[in-house]
């Protein structure tokens, strides 16, 4: 196992059984792992956040600083040994965190290993020692947020909710807003240019409900590569995948809940098809999909959370509704058709510059993409601006495909594994052969299996449709791949 070392307060000496681990400090900015959680709470004019809260905040960006700065790619040398597997993705670590709460954490323990395994696919052992020492718990002045028009003096939220930038989230702020809810929104700044798209978007709701009370909070978190790391090898300590970020995004809305103290929790708003996220080929089963939002994942969290005496229910009020559907409810919403174009789906915002577009900018050929695409077409309503108006190379096609395949890394790996599976849709006659899918996955009810069933083929219903519409603009040779009848 890869051993794992996290310094909060201060510097403290590796215990024997961690003299060789890699090492992140959270002191200050000269720190390696270095965020603006402070924030949360001194924009309420508050010196501290209440222990438990920090400790989770704590953990999670212990979590996702690894996450991402570990590679799933095996390191030869020094760390081969430490990779158990030779699959090039499952990991092993060993962490050691800094906590205040201990006994409640290593209560948690077990519950919490088994939530990360199954988030991020490696396998985690984490080991708590006690600290008293606080995060960024020294004096404050509260002009830098009076001066920004920061400081927050009204606390009336009925809830929070996660606000990505993405289109689910944004219809989320607008089913929450529409429905008189008071809303506190989180979002991740993971660039500057995401950050500004973001608050574009946040201000464009806020002119649109002017009655209502609501704020956002941008948090960063960016990591650097660890400490105590011989410099021939520092440079392979990065990853693309980051897996656990959904874990961060949700600890810091706990943090602000537990600061505003709202009638409602935290809402997590994602379609229940990527949620539950069946698997596109047996090349990309489990965590190689996203699970960011899936219903075990969300339960055992859940779980965890009560153990440490949270009592702040966390909720995806679109488990079990398609992207389709979930973009349906706004087509007349005027400030809905004001901001679809900003939003960004795509698991690769800047891909564009290469293109000639200025990021971020939504490529239209990933699967988050290709899956909001679909649910635009549904509506008959889609002003986004993709890689293609910018590049032809890059419409979705059998040339793409020619150009761009290759099965691990091609741009048009998605677009393949896709059609795949759309294949298997359209050629199936087991009308049960989605439920023995999700059984496969478990960790799910009867009656969950019998809802993302429905999810599930009314998903891939509207990503045929979209197929077939792009199929008869660009590729009829599209469809043949498929193997749908050119008369459907």
């Amino acid at each position: 196992m890869l051993k794992i070392w996290i310094n909060k307060g201060e510097v403290e000496d590796l215990a024997k059984e961690y003299s060789e681990a890699i090492i992140f400090n959270m002191l200050d900015k000269k720190g390696n792992l270095n965020t603006n959680f402070e924030d949360i709470w001194r924009r309420f004019n508050r010196q501290s956040i209440d222990a438990i809260y920090e400790d989770l905040l704590v953990i999670a960006l212990s979590v996702f600083a690894v996450d991402r700065k570990v590679p799933r790619k095996k390191i030869s040398g020094k760390y081969e040994k430490e990779y158990k597997y030779s699959d090039n993705w499952t990991r092993n670590f060993e962490i050691n965190i800094p906590v205040i709460e201990l006994e409640k954490w290593n209560a948690s323990k077990k519950k919490l290993q088994e939530f990360l395994d199954f988030l991020t696919g490696d396998e985690w052992k984490i080991d708590f020692r006690f600290t008293d020492k606080r995060y960024k718990n020294g004096k404050f002045s509260t002009k830098k947020y009076e001066n920004g028009n920061e400081m927050i003096k009204n606390r009336d939220f009925d809830c929070v909710s996660l606000f990505s930038g993405g289109l689910d989230s944004f219809c989320g702020a607008l089913r929450l807003l529409e429905n008189n809810k008071k809303v506190f929104f989180v979002t991740c700044m993971e660039h500057k240019l995401l950050k500004k798209r973001v608050n574009d978007i946040y201000r464009r709701v806020d002119r649109g409900y002017p009655k209502l009370n609501k704020n956002i909070y941008v948090f960063s978190a960016n990591p650097k590569r660890p400490m105590n790391v011989s410099k021939e090898l520092l440079n392979k300590f990065s990853e693309d995948t980051s897996r656990s970020r959904s874990f961060l995004f949700m600890a810091v809305a706990i943090a602000v809940v537990s600061i505003i103290n709202p009638k409602e929790g935290v809402y997590i708003p994602e379609n229940g098809f990527i949620g539950i996220n069946l698997p596109l080929t047996k090349s990309r089963l489990g965590s190689c999909s996203t699970r960011t939002t899936h219903v075990w994942a969300l339960k055992r969290l859940n779980e965890i959370l009560t153990l440490l005496d949270i009592n702040i229910p966390i909720t995806n009020f679109y488990k079990y509704n398609t992207k389709g559907e979930i973009v349906d409810e706004f087509k007349n919403n005027k400030i809905f058709k004001e901001c679809v174009k900003l939003t960004l789906s795509c698991s690769h915002p800047t891909h564009g510059r290469m293109a000639g577009a200025t990021p971020p900018i939504n490529c239209g050929y990933c699967y988050p993409c290709m899956i909001r695409r679909a649910s635009l077409y549904k509506i008959g309503f889609d002003d986004t601006k993709y890689i293609e108006e910018y590049d032809e190379n890059y419409k979705l096609s059998t040339s793409m495909i020619k150009k761009f395949g290759n099965p691990y890394n091609g741009r048009a790996k998605d677009l393949v594994a896709l059609l795949k599976f759309l294949h298997v849709y359209e050629n199936n006659t087991d009308k049960d052969y989605y439920k023995k899918e999700l059984m496969k996955m478990g960790n799910l009810t009867f009656e969950e299996i019998k809802e993302f069933d429905r999810v599930c083929k009314n998903s891939l219903e509207e990503l045929k449709e979209m197929i077939l519409d792009v199929s008869n603009k660009n590729d009829s040779k599209l469809v043949e791949y498929i193997g749908i009848k050119k008369d459907v």
